[in-house]
């Protein structure tokens, strides 16, 4: 494994079901199979993505911050959100 692949994780986006709303939820967040199993949630396996290993690092191990975006554009930014 070369020095460049120590430093990157596999993420994915995962669902989980919501009790309350009786339906399952695509979540904000990426995480690493491990993360997503340890909450029983099931990963979307087309959506795996290699990022480095600190894209994880958030409070909860394994996943990333809420609407984290593992393909940002390129270029000059058109527009703004809140």
């Amino acid at each position: 494994m070369s020095e460049a692949n120590l430093n990157k994780v596999t993420i994915y986006r995962f669902s989980l079901y919501d009790i309350v709303a009786d339906e399952r939820h695509t979540s904000r967040r990426w995480a690493t199979l491990a993360a997503i199993e340890r909450i029983h949630g099931e990963a979307l396996e087309d959506t795996a993505t290699e990022v480095d290993a600190a894209a994880v690092a958030s409070d909860i191990p394994g996943m990333t911050e809420r609407g984290f975006n593992p393909h940002p554009r390129v270029g000059f930014q058109k527009i703004v959100t809140t």
